[in-house]
């Protein structure tokens, strides 16, 4: 074997010396149609800044034979595939190599190392088990590296270069497609095939689209691997190639039509931006990368994009320069197509993730997201400080995800497939204002049932449970947050009790119980593992400790029901305020839960069928939908929303008389005909003002 390698080393090395003074005058000739394409390639490799210390290191460790030995060149693991580390590296150092004003600039040493490097994979050519790798991964990596290092390159180089890139073909959809007519472009560029370059840019441009299929959504989410949110995974990495493909096809005959860049930043603002929060990305947005200070570089990597896109897009700079201070944004966003919603103030952050007949919950592949089995069961995470989650994943009781119901029992969880998981219900969905929200899910899975809500009310939040039913011998919980224990914990209980809390507080985070549920509370170190996580981390044990809260509902329970708040930049004094002076009314019936301020000028409704509530001397609906309502001097503001996303209209009747569009007074009564909206914008909020006689 090794003298099999030497005489391939001597071959590629006689190649390189023999052609290079012909390649450097004639191979890089490109075409005219090439040569801005080339230029606008090379100087977007170039982008990325040069580390020289770490290249200085790099080249010290490379071995004779061209490998580095803290690689483990035998890996078959599916994620974060290690072999690919060495092609990582090569490029960096190429970076270095060609970035002028370096001290590493065209540097000898530095360029027979990265031979070395080259021949070393061209000669073993590794292959990962995950598809992925061998068809994106590695071309899109070893592309590039070939580029700079073309005029260097010998014929016998190139050639094994191209067979590993040719594993590129152009299909599939979403982001996928785009990395594919990326590689695919990149190696054409490489043989100078206008043809295929032409091809793979169309390829690329068909992608920056909205769609309900895989892509962009018209409620300005992400989906991939079907109707599921993709926020962080594969819609991040869209984001960036698409800013790095407008950049690169500019002034080319293959560029971007202008107005594409449309698309793009109303993806950002409209999306992305509503997902991070404090230098941190929601978990919930995350999909199924929950690594390592995976939201904080996911964070990180969409701030990058809004500084690129004001260049890229000059007469907007001042919307990406807002964008990136997380305070410049408060409201309330429902993201119909993704059964998402957001609520942000000033000093929060509240997100609830839910799924449905129509929407995936989570996924696991690659041996990661190993515990994320209830992640779009209405998932809640509240953040203030922005520290609360970051790298909890290895503490987390994946059975009490702060908003879900869900079976306690002893056994590990499933771990979820590719294919990700659907609720047996198609009730979810949300009514949105912009500024305040309501997120409701007819919860159906495992034999457990509940209904569902969140009432999103500046920044407050109204958390409510009805109809809790198990068929299952085990007992019912629902969590209600997770995070790092920090500080002091201070409560009051109820009277007559000192195990029935009326509220709890701790790191500015209040949890108000009107009802005196059954809340239990533990403030105590845990042990973990990221292994548990995701399998790609050692299995070594670590510790943390946490604060844990959350409401049993008994064993096997029948009709249960919740009640909590959520209150953001809480002190003992507000959370004495709210005990003493409660704002809202609440009723939580399987039927019918509402929330209504004590003034009654703002109000929302869950009609989990077809009924009427007492509110404003009687509201009805022939349909289950969800309303709000917001009462003004002269009219009302109503919201209306249908989650099932089936029905193509709804009748609602209101006591008094009302004058607005489709209306009809009748016996002192106001009925009003809503037309729903279909197809892309089924399950968006419908807005109606009427006017008080």
């Amino acid at each position: 074997m090794a003298r099999v390698f030497s005489l391939f080393s001597f071959i590629i090395i006689l190649s390189f010396i023999f052609c290079k003074d012909v390649i450097s005058q004639n191979q890089l000739k490109y075409p005219e149609q090439l040569k801005q394409l080339h230029q606008n390639v090379w100087a977007n490799i170039l982008e990325t800044p040069v580390d020289e210390e770490e290249v200085a290191v790099l080249m010290s460790f490379l071995t004779a034979k061209g490998s580095w030995e803290d690689i483990d060149y035998t890996s078959q693991q599916r994620g974060a595939w290690e072999p690919r580390s060495h092609i990582s590296r090569l490029l960096k150092m190429a970076t270095a190599y060609q970035t002028e004003g370096s001290r590493l600039f065209q540097n000898k040493e530095l360029s027979q190392k990265i031979h070395s490097g080259l021949n070393f994979w061209f000669k073993n050519d590794f292959i990962c088990p995950n598809w992925w790798y061998p068809e994106i991964g590695v071309p899109i990596v070893l592309a590039p590296l070939m580029i700079l290092m073309e005029v260097e390159l010998s014929a016998a180089q190139k050639q094994m270069g191209i067979q590993i890139l040719d594993r590129a073909e152009i299909g599939m959809t979403g982001q996928n497609k785009v990395w594919l007519s990326g590689n695919v472009l990149m190696r054409a560029l490489l043989l100078k095939d206008t043809k295929t370059i032409k091809k793979a840019a169309e390829s690329i441009k068909e992608e920056l689209v909205v769609s309900t299929g895989e892509g962009v959504q018209p409620d300005w989410s992400y989906h991939q691997h079907g109707p599921q949110l993709q926020f962080g995974n594969y819609g991040l990495s869209y984001i960036n190639d698409m800013i790095k493909w407008i950049s690169v096809l500019r002034k080319t005959s293959f560029q971007f039509d202008e107005n594409k860049i449309e698309i793009l930043r109303n993806y950002l603002l409209n999306g992305q931006q509503w997902v991070t929060w404090k230098n941190q990305m929601d978990i919930s947005a995350c999909g199924r990368q929950l690594f390592i200070d995976s939201p904080e570089q996911k964070a990180a990597s969409l701030s990058s994009c809004f500084s690129k896109m004001e260049s890229l897009d000059p007469a907007n700079a001042e919307k990406y320069q807002k964008a990136n201070d997380y305070k410049m944004l408060s409201g309330n966003k429902h993201f119909w197509r993704s059964d998402f919603q957001v609520q942000r103030t000033p000093g929060s952050y509240f997100s609830v993730k839910m799924c449905s007949e129509r929407v995936i919950g989570a996924e696991s592949c690659n041996s990661e997201n190993l515990q994320g089995y209830y992640m779009g069961d209405g998932a809640t995470f509240l953040y203030q400080n922005g520290e609360e989650y970051r790298n909890i994943f290895p503490f987390l009781d994946w059975k009490k995800i702060p908003g879900v119901t869900a079976h306690q029992d002893k056994d590990t969880l499933p771990v979820l497939t590719a294919r990700g998981y659907r609720l047996e219900s198609n009730f979810v969905g949300g009514v949105s204002d912009g500024r305040d929200g309501i997120a409701a899910m007819d919860y159906k899975r495992n034999g457990l049932t509940a209904k569902k809500s969140w009432f999103m009310f500046d920044d407050l939040v109204v958390c409510l449970g009805a109809g809790i039913t198990s068929s299952m011998d085990l007992p019912v919980t629902t969590g209600v947050n997770q995070v790092y224990y920090n500080g002091e914990i201070e409560s009051a209980t109820k009277p007559g009790s000192d195990e029935i809390y009326k509220w709890i507080l701790h790191e500015k985070s209040g949890y108000y119980f009107p009802e005196g549920s059954n809340v239990k509370l533990t403030a105590k170190t845990e042990k973990g593992s990221w292994n548990w996580v995701a399998s790609r981390y050692p299995p070594k044990t670590t510790y943390a400790k946490i604060f844990r809260l959350w409401l049993e509902h008994g064993v096997n329970p029948q009709n249960e029901t919740y009640q909590y708040l959520l209150v953001p930049n809480a002190t003992v004094a507000k959370m004495k305020t709210l005990d003493a002076d409660f704002p809202f009314k609440v009723h939580n019936k399987k039927n019918l839960q509402e929330v209504v301020s004590k003034d009654e000028k703002i109000a929302g409704i869950v009609f989990h069928e077809a009924g009427k509530s007492e509110l404003m001397g009687g509201i009805e609906v022939d349909e289950p939908c969800l309303v709000m309502l917001k009462k003004q001097v002269d009219e009302i503001r109503l919201f209306v929303a249908e989650p099932t996303q089936l029905l193509n209209e709804i009748t609602l009747t209101l006591n008094g008389k009302f004058l607005g569009e489709n209306t009809v007074q009748e016996n002192g009564r106001t009925k009003i005909k809503i037309d729903l909206p279909k197809n892309e914008e089924a399950g968006k909020t419908m807005n109606l003002i009427l006017k008080i006689r």
